[in-house]
């Protein structure tokens, strides 16, 4: 028999070879097809990693309605899962190359999805593999789903639990280690205005939800370029040219996660912030300007009425993810809040709710999933955060977080890696839904051995 670190050195460049077929899909989610709920690139990358999967021994893949997909092996009755996702969010600007092209550089994999979570997904998937080519005897099967609707939803997860049986422990790939037991509530929303005829064109900023945007485009008409000139200047994060009659003024800010916002720059708040400084609006386009100033003055949720702190988890925060003027005049605000239990669910909502009326906006559509934590005591938590600790030679603790992940819509579920806490790395390397997004080959070594070892004394545990 193999020793877990002989197997995963010899499987090192087949893992990074199907990471390379993974990533060489966008799999952004667009429109709904015959088949294919989140549209056709997140419903083909799901197929290749079924595919992958049965190259690897999986006994039995199924496409579940274009929804998710799993790859079984062993027992069906009592079942550990794996649950990790193949769609991925829209691609920022100033890649080295093709963000669907894996580059190999300086010990690190660059590529959308590899950190987030294409790569950790096929770790996850390869660590199956020894137990397969080995025949360690499965007391629990194991199932791998692979998710296709994390990043805008998680109704894929939500689908499953509906039509299929739950793994009775399952933990995903798709945070950091040593592991997260915790995670904050999250609540999205779209912030709707009445039609509003003035002199902004156009406006677009941000491509997520859960991203603070680093880049808002505005185009005015009837508008002095040089009163915007005044005002944005010695700030090197403002462009300002003419087309076609109207004044064109671009943003570049800082993204980041809406889990992790601290050090970000929202673009949308600079438009904001400049056309409030130049006095060149009035009447709603005005208030709705100094709304979105407001909203992104702090990354707290303070005006919004839902900040605050529970000893827990990191303090409530609130970013405005995307802004919009529509088809029909309208300007949309999307807010997205990671919060802790300092304020119910039901609480923030009407908070949020109040606020934006008072402004002249109404929430036309939300989502809000309550925090959740698991004891990190119980026996199997604990084992997989001795097992990276012993890989490792790392001493480190289980923790909660602000962003989200598919363990927060199932039963005894944690997530596991593949981030490394207090990594250093060079600065050119992006982290989830940046630009140049990377994992160091090193560090993605040693996560494919930690589930590999996991998943082997899994079935030692009593569930």
């Amino acid at each position: 028999m193999q020793t877990v670190k002989e197997f995963v050195a010899a499987n090192k460049d087949a893992l990074i070879s199907d990471i390379a077929r993974l990533v060489a899909i966008n799999s952004v989610r667009t429109a709904p097809q015959d088949g294919a709920p989140y549209g056709e690139g997140v419903h083909k990358v799901e197929l290749e990693a079924l595919k992958i999967a049965e190259e690897l021994g999986f006994e039995e893949t199924r496409d579940c309605e274009g929804y998710i997909g799993y790859a079984h092996v062993g027992p069906k009755d009592k079942f550990l899962g794996i649950i990790g996702h193949s769609d991925i969010v829209p691609v920022t600007e100033g890649w080295f190359q093709s963000p669907f092209e894996l580059l190999e550089k300086d010990g690190y994999l660059v590529g959308r999805g590899v950190l987030d979570d294409k790569g950790p997904l096929l770790a996850g998937m390869y660590a199956v593999k020894y137990l397969i080519e080995n025949n360690i005897p499965l007391r629990y099967g194991i199932r791998v789903l692979v998710g296709c609707d994390e990043e805008t939803g998680m109704s894929d997860v939500e689908y499953y639990l509906k039509n299929y049986q739950e793994p009775v422990f399952a933990f995903t790939p798709d945070a950091d280690f040593p592991l997260c037991h915790g995670e904050k509530g999250i609540y999205g929303a779209n912030l709707v205005s009445a039609p509003v005829d003035g002199k902004i064109v156009y406006l677009h900023g941000g491509i997520a939800s859960n991203v603070v945007p680093d880049k808002c485009v505005v185009k005015l008409k009837d508008v002095c370029p040089k009163c915007l000139a005044k005002a944005a200047e010695g700030n090197d994060r403002y462009e300002i040219t003419e087309e076609d009659g109207l004044v064109v003024v671009t943003s570049s800010g800082i993204a980041a996660h809406a889990g992790m916002p601290f050090d970000s720059v929202n673009a949308n708040g600079l438009i904001a912030d400049l056309l409030l400084k130049a006095d060149v609006l009035e009447g709603e386009e005005k208030k709705i300007m100094e709304f979105i100033s407001k909203v992104t003055e702090t990354v707290y949720g303070r005006f919004m009425h839902i900040d605050g702190e529970d000893g827990v988890f990191a303090p409530t925060t609130l970013i405005c993810g995307m802004v919009r003027k529509q088809d029909d005049g309208s300007f949309l605000v999307n807010v997205n809040s990671r919060y802790n239990t300092s304020i119910a669910p039901d609480e923030l909502e009407k908070r949020v709710a109040a606020t934006a009326e008072e402004w002249g906006l109404k929430v036309k559509d939300f989502e809000n999933s309550g925090p959740f934590y698991l004891d990190p005591e119980k026996p199997a938590v604990k084992m997989m955060c001795d097992i990276y600790n012993e890989v490792t030679g790392d001493n480190e603790k289980p923790f909660v977080i602000s962003g989200g992940t598919y363990a927060r819509h199932m039963n005894n579920t944690i997530s596991y890696g593949p981030d490394r806490p207090n990594a250093k790395q060079p600065a050119w390397v992006g982290g989830c839904h940046m630009t140049n997004e990377g994992i160091s080959i090193k560090h993605l070594m040693e996560a494919f051995e930690i589930y590999t070892e996991a998943l082997v004394k899994l079935q030692e545990i009593e569930f």
